[in-house]
């Protein structure tokens, strides 16, 4: 018979663990809600503290540095106890409710940005009560392959809108650019990941890169469709692509000011704006001013941990450091 372990939070909160299952899965199977992205290891969102106890890998944690490992930190997504353990997580309260759902949807709309990026609409179900935190994702299934796109409409809007961008050789890529048209059949399962705002009150910086824009765009616009929201802090938003035409949304927005920050790490003779890393020129731009704010990003993982290194050097508290990486599918 399988062994269970003791998962305990250090806010008190306690599951159990089955043999074989990670810990982020044996916390989602019990309503558990800890930060998580990729589920592969690779993203590092799901890194904790491991304060008590011992694991067993199940998955290699590629995320984690020889530091990280020294210091006892562990991947959620990758260990299963063998032991009772507690661990650092938080138990994040807001998305308590908001339970992941497999429906049936149809594509409602489809706009050509640019040449590698589109928009989807996907409209449900009048009965599928589709609940979500700005900033989370979904998975799309379609003939068999699943694929994974961040959210870039408002809870309040009534369809779902996606932002694609083309993959070389990818097959569900293939799909979107080349086979799908309005009202086809699709599968979505979500919501999922644990990206959306934590603390409306404090400075914000958010960094994305191509079409991580869509979770940002997601929690910006619902920001200002708040009645009950009165800015008293900075938004900073820095936006990098690889070419001017890949800036495919002009925000606009009527309660709420965002200091817009457009990069281009391969800009031409007629770019006047700045070039290179976001992470990078957000530090040079800001400042101090980074060690009391909270920072969102997203967009491609190395992106993702050169900021949040940079960040921590620059005087920011780990946790306060928020992301949702975007681990590339064939």
């Amino acid at each position: 018979m399988p062994r269970s372990f003791k998962i305990s939070l250090v806010n008190g909160s306690t599951i159990q663990n089955i043999q074989s299952l990670t810990i982020l899965n044996s916390a989602m199977i019990s309503e558990l809600n800890i930060a998580y992205s990729c589920k592969t290891g690779r993203c590092g969102v799901c890194k904790v503290s491991l304060l008590k106890g011992e694991v067993k890998e199940l998955q290699a944690q590629l995320a984690l540095t020889t530091t990280d490992r020294e210091n006892h930190k562990i991947l959620t997504c990758c260990c299963e106890p063998i032991t009772d353990v507690v661990i650092d997580a938080e138990d994040l309260a807001a998305l308590k409710g908001l339970n992941v759902k497999t429906l049936p949807s149809r594509i409602a709309k489809i706009n050509v940005l640019s040449n590698d990026i589109i928009e989807i609409q996907l409209r449900f179900p009048p009965s599928a009560d589709f609940k979500f935190l700005e900033g989370q994702y979904l998975d799309v299934i379609w003939n068999g392959i699943r694929r994974s796109y961040s959210i870039a409409s408002t809870s309040l809007d009534k369809e779902v809108t996606l932002l694609i961008k083309k993959v070389e050789l990818g097959i569900m890529s293939n799909y979107w650019f080349t086979e799908a048209k309005l009202n086809d059949l699709l599968r979505i399962e979500g919501p999922k990941g644990t990206f959306f705002l934590r603390n409306k009150e404090n400075p914000i910086i958010m960094l994305a890169t191509g079409t991580g824009i869509a979770p940002i765009m997601s929690i910006l616009h619902k920001l200002d469709q708040d009645k009950n929201y009165q800015q008293l802090q900075s938004i900073s938003l820095f936006w990098g692509n690889r070419f001017v035409d890949d800036f495919v949304w002009q925000p606009e927005f009527k309660n709420i000011t965002v200091n817009l920050e457009k990069i281009i790490s391969k800009p031409n003779s007629s770019w006047i704006g700045k070039s290179g890393y976001i992470q990078n020129i957000a530090l040079e731009v800001l400042g101090d001013k980074v060690i009391e704010s909270d920072v969102y990003a997203c967009g491609s993982n190395e992106m993702i941990q050169s900021a949040k290194q940079n960040f921590i050097q620059a005087g920011l508290k780990e946790g306060r450091f928020y992301s949702d990486a975007f681990v590339q599918s064939y």
